[in-house]
């Protein structure tokens, strides 16, 4: 299925041209619209994605961002259809934990060759030291440079175009602005998920437990390890308006109604 088809379920009239369905993923099954943010769990979401139309797992689950032809979007679905759903969400991450995930998963090192220019970046532009021994100063130096260059590349202060690693995550949330979107915090993906989805896909939790994939890696050092009073200084002050969204999100969901799986 490509971008410009129509998914299965809608039976209504297209639109020509591209709408406000572009940014959203979809699938042929279910009316629901998945609203994709870089470095907050999109690599599970996008199998879960896949396995919701063939109740089966990806065949190249584990690079599944490479097969972008192959899940749905509701790119000619009426811009009101998706006003009027209340399947229409998106995850959110502590801005922190989803810059550190970003460093050592791809800046510091990088695991997949489609990632190295990332690293080679972030080396060549903020001066990141990299090898198979740094201590621990040495990393925490590379974090603030790191957030120093970003902090001047999404302010347009550099050539380099803002990457959606480390866009901002309000800056995605507001391409779909004027849509009610349903904000599940991923450190809570497990039980918020399923109260979201339960009313269009009662078995949701069942086939989020078939859903496997995850984009993790091994770090050598923990948040509490890494994380000095600069580094979180400097990560909120770069991303003042997701540590809000998160935030908030995370207190409306608030712990009264946690479920663990």
């Amino acid at each position: 299925m490509t971008a410009e088809a129509v998914p299965a379920w809608f039976t209504g009239t297209p639109r020509k041209k591209p709408g406000a369905g572009r940014v959203f993923y979809t699938t042929n099954r279910h009316p629901l619209f998945y609203l994709v943010i870089a470095k907050c769990g999109c690599t599970f979401l996008r199998n879960l994605i896949w396995y919701l139309d063939h109740d089966a797992l990806h065949p190249d689950s584990a690079n599944i961002h490479a097969h972008d032809e192959d899940l749905p979007k509701a790119t000619l679905v009426p811009r009101e259809e998706i006003e009027a759903s209340s399947f229409a969400f998106a995850v959110v991450r502590d801005p922190i934990d989803r810059f550190l995930s970003l460093y050592f998963d791809k800046l510091v090192t990088f695991r997949r060759p489609q990632d190295k220019w990332m690293h080679d970046l972030l080396v060549g532009r903020a001066g990141l030291e990299t090898g198979p021994d740094l201590d621990i100063e040495t990393h925490r130096r590379n974090c603030l440079k790191a957030l120093d260059w970003f902090a001047a590349n999404l302010d347009g202060k550099t050539e380099e175009k803002v990457n959606p690693h480390w866009q901002r995550q309000s800056v995605r949330l507001a391409q779909a602005q004027g849509i009610d979107l349903r904000l599940v915090t991923l450190d809570g993906l497990g039980w918020q998920l399923p109260q979201v989805l339960a009313p269009l896909i009662p078995d949701i939790a069942d086939k989020m437990q078939a859903v496997r994939e995850r984009n993790t890696s091994p770090k050598p050092l923990t948040r509490a390890q890494i994380l000095t009073p600069e580094i979180a200084t400097a990560v909120l002050a770069t991303y003042p308006e997701d540590a809000e969204i998160w935030a908030r999100t995370r207190a409306q969901w608030g712990p009264a109604l946690r479920k663990e799986n």
